[in-house]
């Protein structure tokens, strides 16, 4: 009885440790500063069960956001890859700011005579009454239906992230 509650408690400390180091990751964005690089570790899988089993839809990594204004200037672009046999793919990718749509690009990745094409997604949008911008969401889906999702297998993700503060400019309309 004592090995079970020994191991019951050790159970619980290694769930809590693993919390706390997920918590950490989450990275911070701050207004003005350079840009930040995210890889496909920065990136949580989204996933769908089909056909009995867990497939990977898209990824998406959430940003914290520092030094918010009214008027910001969203950036982001990168390169998101596929593996060779399963390079030609749609991807959507939606860039929201504490839950309000700031930008939305459609892509593609190809193969082309056996040489594989990443999607490049570019999204580069302003936006005023953004105050409030405290998490910043960047969400990558594979398009298409959930069999070619399925064997569409991304295996790097290359991504960069910046927010500038815009003053409004006084009399000009």
């Amino acid at each position: 009885m004592k090995l079970k509650q020994n191991l019951l408690l050790l159970g619980v400390l290694f769930s809590c440790a693993g919390s706390a180091v997920a918590a950490s990751t989450v990275k911070t964005l701050n207004v003005g500063a350079e840009p930040l690089a995210l890889s496909i570790a920065d990136f949580t899988p989204v996933t769908t069960v089909w056909a009995g089993r867990e497939v990977v839809t898209g990824y998406e990594a959430l940003i914290d956001v520092k030094g918010a204004k009214s008027n910001l200037f969203f950036n982001a672009q990168g390169e998101v890859g596929a593996r060779w046999f399963a390079s030609n793919f749609g991807l959507v990718t939606k860039v929201s700011c504490s839950g309000v749509p700031v930008g939305m690009s459609k892509v593609y990745g190809k193969r082309v005579d056996n040489i594989s094409s990443p999607a490049q997604p570019v999204i580069s949008e302003l936006r005023e009454g953004v105050e409030n911008c405290s998490q910043l969401k960047v969400e990558l889906l594979k398009e298409g239906t959930v069999s070619r999702q399925f064997y569409t297998r991304i295996q790097d993700i290359s991504f960069t992230v910046s927010i500038n503060a815009v003053e409004p400019i006084q009399g000009v309309l």
